[in-house]
């Protein structure tokens, strides 16, 4: 397990163009946007994922753990831009059961990254990530981040999502 403390809040998006507006005058930075194929593998513990994005690639393996209507996140690998060996193995190894395509929006806000979504069928959904790689925070601190920015952004908690875009 990496030394990695993490709690999300997800959610249905209704008016994108207002939330960004309000995301700048927080002073979240907009780093990008970023399509986004995620392929979703067979395991018996949480999701491994490999994503293909036009920022970069990753293979994730990790757990998300219902805590509080947050999802507190358990990483056991994660490899930013793996080599192709390793991309081809993990489809050659492994059954692929499902997979996910997205057009992302990237914003920074201190140590909390904010995702805006929109799926190919047209919904739109909010992800909101507070991170510590360097246990700076607490896990309350984390989701009383995560709660902040939500009531800041107006997100209506029947808009609440409980997990993300792929059941498994």
């Amino acid at each position: 397990m990496l030394n990695y403390k993490d709690f999300t809040l997800k959610a249905l998006l209704n008016n994108r163009e207002k939330l960004e507006m309000k995301l700048v005058e927080l002073g979240s930075q907009f780093l990008g946007e970023d399509y986004q194929q995620d392929y979703y593998f067979k395991i018996s513990k949480g999701k491994l994922k490999f994503r293909k994005g036009t920022l970069g690639t990753l293979i994730t393996h990790y757990e998300r753990i219902l805590v509080d209507k947050m999802e507190k996140t358990i990483v056991y690998r994660y490899d930013i831009n793996p080599l192709e060996e390793d991309i081809q193995s993990l489809f050659n190894s492994c059954e692929l059961i499902g997979e996910t395509q997205k057009l992302r929006k990237l914003y920074q806000l201190k140590n909390v990254t904010i995702h805006l979504d929109e799926l190919l069928n047209g919904q739109n959904y909010i992800e909101v990530e507070a991170k510590d790689f360097d246990d700076s925070y607490t896990e309350s601190e984390l989701r009383k981040q995560c709660q902040f920015l939500f009531e800041q952004l107006s997100v209506k908690e029947s808009d609440l999502l409980e997990t993300g875009y792929m059941k498994i």
